[in-house]
């Protein structure tokens, strides 16, 4: 959840860390914090608020450091777990002569303060035992900084990504982790990074991705890793293999979900040029990593699908069952990762396991994981980003390629998850059953269109803004779907919660009547996703006129209906992909609601992108 950035090198260090904790931002604005050498003293830097605020606090040079001496400094954006976001609260924390920044979460905390006999705490967080711990090493058994934190890690019992710096021995910093990630950099000049993420990191560097219970020893402008023995571990840096270029600006647009929201069209042309064979007019399935012949081997002899994810992605899941049953003729089932890891689930040998993260580093998703892995089925991972632990892990990975996405709200990732998904259920269906040229042809034909279709809906400006004025008298949501319409309603049901809190609910339009019902009244909305025939459009009308019969308002997209107040309607394409259509104006409603309340939609309150904390 929160970002950790540390530097190595000659040129100015508190500027290049405040650059990589910006970059970091959206995993956590809550406080933010730096702690750097210069000219054999650590200064000492915290703030409530975000990296701006921080900025203001440090006085930046503008020269590269003039003695072109090697300093080194580490650095924090927090999202908070233990204790409300305060200056006190923030990370770096100081104990003695140490100094720790840390994400994660310790469970053993009272444990950790009846061992050690902590009387002095100052902060409400979990992390300022860690600094206590090594310190409590380092004083009352006169270790240096590396045996002392040798000795401490062992005591920690949680997940947890740390780095440390010693006042005592300002060249040095400790780098380990069990659970969220950490990154080491390298560049060509000899300057060192490490990171929580790769997007902080520039893509010349060369990286390596510490494992669970490995110690990163920087000393003496040089690495070195370590077990929790303390022996000495071989690994080298590789080249950066993520090369699609990270954009971090907003550019001309107010906010990067809105930036992000208008690039749906050439991310999802990116993906059906990658899935598609345009010469022979065939989908050509691709995957990021992995034998494919071996994948469509494990996939033929399966009879069930787990798909595992959490959040927006869990929505994609349950969009995936609906067409992976009707094309690929499998039983699937969808779980929410955080319920998964902690039941008793049985599952059958032939059995094939579908992780969804956006991230690749979602806490629960890695733990479900660790916990199949080990039953010799076969799996697949579905990630926006390259090189995460997740798709690091997976034998086979298939990449959203949506390129940067910064704001905490899914958009682009979001569609993209649900176009990939499509392509795997097509591919499926070739490989399993057998898709019939009409049939494929038909299908690319519409394909084709979706990302001009897309466009021409994000030019539906002043129906969105409308709407976003008119919502406000609203107190109460309910988004309606049937269908592969269903999870897209609870994507548009969560965004308008996420970014402008606002409740709403999203219901399978038929179970309105067994107690939604009773929730109605003239302070409702009713935004409604409409197929454009077929027996669910009729359907849906009874299941809306019963709603409306109570007093709500109706908001209706895909197609007029004479009971709406107001509708949006979307241009007719293929069953499959129409859903897709009805994710835009969801979005788009939910931006502008949340900019019309003043709200800033890429930071939305007590949310972070990245959930690497269970």
């Amino acid at each position: 959840m929160c970002g950790i950035f540390a530097y190595s090198g000659s040129k100015n260090t508190e500027q290049i860390l405040i650059e990589g904790l910006k970059k970091l931002e959206y995993r956590g604005y809550d406080s933010a914090g730096i702690a750097f050498s210069k000219e054999g003293k650590i200064n000492h830097y915290r703030v409530c608020g975000g990296v701006e605020e921080l900025e203001k606090e440090i006085p930046l040079s503008s020269q590269t450091n003039s003695s072109q001496t090697k300093e080194l400094g580490i650095g924090h954006t927090r999202w908070a777990t233990h204790g409300k976001p305060s200056k006190i609260n923030a990370h770096p924390h100081k104990v003695g002569s140490i100094y720790v920044a840390h994400n994660g979460v310790i469970e053993n905390t009272d444990e950790i303060k009846s061992r050690i006999a902590i009387k002095n705490i100052l902060s409400e967080t979990d992390t300022e035992l860690i600094a206590h711990l090594i310190d409590f090493f380092r004083q009352s058994e006169n270790l240096d900084f590396f045996k002392a934190s040798l000795k401490s890690i062992p005591l920690l019992k949680g997940s947890y990504a740390v780095v440390a710096l010693c006042e005592s021995n300002p060249k040095e910093i400790i780098a380990f982790k069990s659970g969220p990630p950490l990154i080491l950099g390298k560049r060509n000049d000899g300057d060192f990074f490490i990171s929580s993420d790769l997007q902080a990191l520039d893509e010349e560097l060369e990286v390596l991705f510490l494992e669970d219970e490995e110690i990163l020893h920087f000393k003496d402008d040089q690495f070195k890793l370590f077990n929790l023995k303390g022996e000495s571990i071989k690994r080298d840096l590789k080249k950066n293999l993520s090369t699609k270029r990270r954009e971090t600006q907003k550019g001309k647009h107010p906010h990067f979900m809105i930036k992000e929201i208008l690039e749906q069209p050439e991310v999802l042309s990116s993906l059906i040029t990658t899935h598609l064979d345009t010469g022979k007019s065939q989908i050509d399935f691709k995957l990021s990593k992995g034998n494919l012949e071996v994948l469509n081997h494990n996939l033929k002899k399966s009879s069930q699908i787990l798909i595992l994810a959490c959040g927006s992605s869990y929505f994609t899941g349950l969009f995936a069952k609906y067409i992976l049953e009707e094309l690929a003729e499998l039983s699937v089932q969808v779980e929410i990762a955080s319920e998964f890891i902690y039941r008793k689930a049985h599952l059958l040998p032939n059995t094939s396991v579908l992780f969804i993260s956006q991230s690749g580093e979602t806490a629960d998703i890695l733990s479900a994981f660790k916990q199949i892995e080990k039953k010799n089925l076969s799996l697949l991972s579905l990630c926006n980003v390259a090189n995460s632990t997740l798709d690091r892990k997976s034998p086979f990975s298939l990449h959203m390629e949506a390129g940067t996405e910064l704001a905490v709200a899914s958009t682009k990732t979001f569609s993209a998850s649900l176009l990939s998904l499509i392509f795997l259920a097509f591919h499926i269906r070739k490989i399993k059953v057998s898709l019939k040229p009409k049939e494929e042809n038909d299908f690319i034909q519409e394909l084709l269109k979706l990302p001009f279709l897309i466009q021409s809906l994000l030019h539906s400006e002043e129906f969105f803004l409308e709407m976003s004025e008119k919502l406000k008298k609203f107190k109460n949501f309910f988004y309606l779907g049937r269908g592969l319409y269903y999870p897209i309603a609870l994507e548009g049901a969560l965004k308008l919660k996420e970014i402008a809190y606002l409740h709403a609910e999203a219901y399978p339009s038929g179970e309105m009547k067994h107690g939604p019902l009773a929730m109605i009244d003239k302070n409702t909305a009713l935004l409604a996703l409409l197929p454009h025939e077929g027996l669910l459009y009729q359907k849906s009308l009874t299941n809306i006129k019963e709603a409306l019969s109570r007093g709500a308002d109706l908001i209706a997209i895909g197609k007029k209906l004479e009971e709406s107040q107001y509708f949006l309607k979307l241009p007719k394409t293929h069953t499959f992909l129409h859903p897709l259509l009805s994710l835009i104006p969801l979005q788009m409603i939910a931006y502008y609601t949340s900019r019309s309340y003043g709200y800033n939609a890429d930071r939305p309150r007590n949310l972070a992108k990245s959930v690497t904390v269970e």
